[in-house]
């Protein structure tokens, strides 16, 4: 059984605060330990339900931010940035499940640290006429080769917003929202044991998880936080400015408009 573990930082227990998430910030490097130790836990649960391969995807900023030297020995992981498969990169076709870790709600939602790929530029995904963030997004780029997500962990908001796309996902609810920055979070030591057991009953269940999927072609718009960076995410060929902060795209896939949304969110974070 092989398995993906895409990670993230502000969906982790005890993180509410932008000074959690920064490299250099205060309490940074203790987001990082509880980062490696909840990927650790998901890790475990993998290994006993008899998983033999298992690639974990550090995707937060920089991907920088998994301590390797404690990740558990039978993962590998990617890290690093620049990635043409950005959050999902090495994902393949001959993976059997996915597993998100960490994750967040989409942008303009009431829960912790809520954002959509990039807070400083996008306030809003659309697909196909569906308001998406991060969560959605990378779900249907596994569902682009037919592996299911099977488990996700964040706060009690991206609960609903993946029991919405797919009541058979399991969930893993490490904290509950009281606004943006704040937050009752359960114990570490708690959560650990909660994403172990909940990940050997999604492995389990994995074959009666469906993937999710997008009707294609696939129709994107980007709402931007201004008109600047929308006029130079237009730059991007393929593109078009149809409002003053939104630019829509139209590609043959979900890897294309996964592509073109990376590439816009670059161009739009430079100036």
């Amino acid at each position: 059984m092989k398995i993906y573990i895409s990670a993230d930082i502000e969906g982790i227990s005890g993180i509410v605060a932008i000074n959690q998430v920064i490299p250099g910030e205060r309490d940074y490097q203790r987001s990082r330990e509880l980062m490696t130790k909840e990927v650790n836990a998901a890790i475990e649960g993998a290994i006993e339900v008899g998983a033999t391969e298992i690639v974990v995807n550090d995707l937060h900023g920089a991907g920088t931010n998994i301590l390797i030297e404690s990740l558990n020995d039978k993962a590998q992981l990617i890290t690093g940035s620049s990635r043409k498969g950005a959050m999902m990169e090495g994902l393949d076709s001959s993976f059997d499940a996915v597993i998100l870790i960490g994750y967040h709600p989409r942008m303009n939602v009431s829960g912790v640290l809520s954002h959509s790929f990039h807070g400083g530029v996008i306030s809003n995904i659309n697909i196909n006429s569906k308001d998406v963030g991060e969560f959605y997004m990378n779900a249907c780029v596994a569902g682009h080769f037919n592996v299911p997500v099977v488990l996700v962990s964040g706060d009690n908001t991206l609960e609903e917003e993946v029991k919405e796309v797919n009541a058979a996902i399991e969930t893993v609810v490490v904290k509950t929202s009281y606004g943006r920055y704040a937050a009752k979070c359960l114990s570490p030591s708690v959560v650990f044991e909660k994403i172990k057991e909940k990940v050997k009953i999604a492995l389990i269940n994995a074959t009666n998880i469906e993937p999710i999927k997008l009707q294609e072609p696939p129709e994107m718009k980007v709402t931007f936080l201004n008109s600047g960076q929308a006029e130079f995410a237009s730059i991007m060929p393929g593109t078009e400015l149809v409002e003053p902060n939104i630019v829509s795209y139209s590609g043959k896939s979900i890897i294309d408009v996964y592509r073109a949304l990376t590439a816009m969110v670059k161009i739009a974070s430079s100036n």
